[in-house]
């Protein structure tokens, strides 16, 4: 399976890109707008801690952008 994948390293560094997973990964089984992170740590190295649930989907995303829009028009002086 294909995903694109956030990565934080220990040195804080953080990257993004687009990783080839095995079909028993936990990234491969994302449906819709899910979101998922991994934490692989000393404590759960071997079986890494899941953490997945839904994201705000496509609806609640375009209101937040529109929200942002006109606080950056009244910010830049546009008359709402």
């Amino acid at each position: 399976m294909l995903r694109y994948v956030a990565r934080l390293g220990q040195d804080g560094q953080a990257r993004v890109a687009l990783a080839e997973l095995p079909a028993d990964h936990a990234f491969a089984h994302l449906r819709l707008t899910d979101n998922i992170v991994q934490f692989t740590t000393r404590r759960y190295r071997d079986n890494p801690l899941i953490v997945q649930g839904p994201g705000a989907g496509p609806e609640v995303t375009a209101a937040g952008v529109f929200s942002d829009l006109l606080r950056l028009a009244a910010a830049l002086g546009a008359r709402l």
